[in-house]
């Protein structure tokens, strides 16, 4: 199992279970202050100046370094790359896993996942996506291919039900509810807390210097998030209106750093330039709305801001506006990995998506390789000839989702307290050894 921050804690509670169960847990710990009590914990000591060199590329690991938040937004490099894979390496190799479980998010992560591919040794990264709900995904290494099997799956009249109350908003996804630190069962701080902060600080100071960016450089990026929120407002302010005679494509941004996009929709990570080239295709007669993240961090760039103040075909939606207000004035929504396109299917509204994800030959949605193949998709709308789904196409949509999807909650339990409850831990635990047994 892999050591990442506090969802190590999570994964602890499953080590203990495993063990419970007669099975041998074993460690990679890249950052001791977030130690697991349960199994052989294999730290790996922070590397010295001796230990820097620069990545060779034999080493073949582009996909991560274009991946690293550390290189994309705190302005790291690679020179400790080599250290940490020969470490990792030498971790695996000693305690020969038959299963690696972990993200597939933070750089030794990912290397992790990139030895299990060389050494075929399944690497199980179990998340919970937006839909259905109260369920995870177990995605094999660092893609987006989700193990299915699951067998209970509701009735259609159960399924048909979902599918209204997401278009309808009555259902949102698990990660849109906040955190509180009221929580019940809460042990550890909440995400931006003060002793979160004092804690992530004290590991900046112990030597963590590679998935735990500068205090100080942190602080300056979230003043200038804090000073583009304003200038978004000033932007919205000037620009927002929408027109009876206009059609609108609508981008609902990602948060960044996260892995749907920098790691799973790698070739779109940078958005405002995706925005601005969404922008350039758009026929006479359509706009671009765009949406920020609830939750908006570094995709917010100056660049960004000076595309909106001088494009007149992209109007930004103010910050504070849902999307129920909007969505009815959508003629189509494109996103790279976003949760909004299984929305947009069971909301009867045109979709493309440019990443990986569940969707596949679902009537109402198209997989585009380029953005320049929007503009076919626009002409099919203008023609009446883009194909929606009806109500079994929503209801087989659906129980898909249940399908690819195990019951139990994952998250670290910073975020999700409830995480921990015994009966999550046995629940996910049965369910990743059931599927760990058919893989190995």
């Amino acid at each position: 199992m892999l050591e990442n921050r506090y969802k190590t804690f999570f994964w602890d509670a499953l080590a203990e279970y495993f063990i419970e169960q007669g099975h041998v847990v074993a460690w990679v710990v890249q950052n001791p202050s977030f130690m697991p009590k349960n199994g052989v914990a294999n730290v790996i000591a922070f590397p010295s100046s001796r230990d820097a060199r620069a990545l060779s590329k034999s080493y073949g690991l582009e996909k991560i370094v274009r991946s690293d938040r550390y290189i994309n937004y705190f302005g790291g490099d690679t020179s400790h790359y080599e250290y940490y894979y020969a470490e990792i390496e030498r971790i695996l190799l000693k305690e020969k896993p038959e299963l690696v479980i972990g993200e597939a998010t933070l750089f030794h992560e990912l290397m992790a996942v990139d030895w299990c591919k060389k050494n075929d040794v399944p690497f199980f990264h179990p998340s919970m996506p937006g839909y259905p709900g109260g369920r995870y995904s177990i995605y094999l290494g660092d893609t987006k291919d989700a193990i299915g099997g699951a067998t209970d799956l509701p009735s259609d009249e159960e399924c048909y039900s979902l599918a209204e109350a997401i278009r309808k908003r009555e259902r949102i996804p698990d990660y849109m509810r906040p955190s509180l630190p009221t929580d019940h069962g809460r042990t550890f701080p909440v995400h931006g807390s003060f002793a979160n902060r004092l804690l992530l600080i004290k590991s900046y100071l112990r030597g963590e210097r590679f998935n735990t960016p500068s205090p100080w450089r942190k602080r300056k990026l979230d003043k200038a998030v804090s000073r583009r929120l304003i200038r978004w407002s000033e932007i919205c302010t000037e620009k927002f209106k929408l027109d009876d005679g206009c059609r609108y494509l609508l981008y609902p941004m990602q948060m960044q750093p996260e892995s749907n996009l920098d790691l799973w929709g790698q070739e779109y990570r940078e958005q405002s330039r995706l925005i601005s080239d969404l922008a350039d295709i758009l026929p006479p007669g359509w706009k671009l709305l765009v949406k920020l993240n609830p939750k908006s961090k570094y995709e917010l760039d100056d660049t960004l801001i000076n595309i909106l103040s001088v494009n007149h075909r992209i109007i930004p939606i103010p910050f504070e506006m849902g999307m129920d207000k909007i969505f009815s004035r959508v003629h189509l929504v494109c996103t790279v990995t976003g949760t909004i396109a299984v929305e947009s299917i069971l909301s009867c509204k045109p979709v493309v998506q440019f990443g990986p994800g569940i969707l596949s030959d679902e009537a109402g949605y198209a997989h585009a390789n380029s953005v320049v193949e929007i503009k076919d998709v626009i002409a099919r709308i203008e023609a009446a000839q883009f194909q929606l789904a009806d109500d079994q196409g929503r209801t087989e949509l659906v129980k898909k989702l249940y399908f690819t999807t195990f019951p139990g909650f994952i998250s670290d339990p910073a975020s999700l307290p409830s995480v921990l409850d015994s009966k999550n831990i046995i629940q996910v635990g049965e369910n990743l050894i059931r599927v760990a047994e058919r893989c190995i």
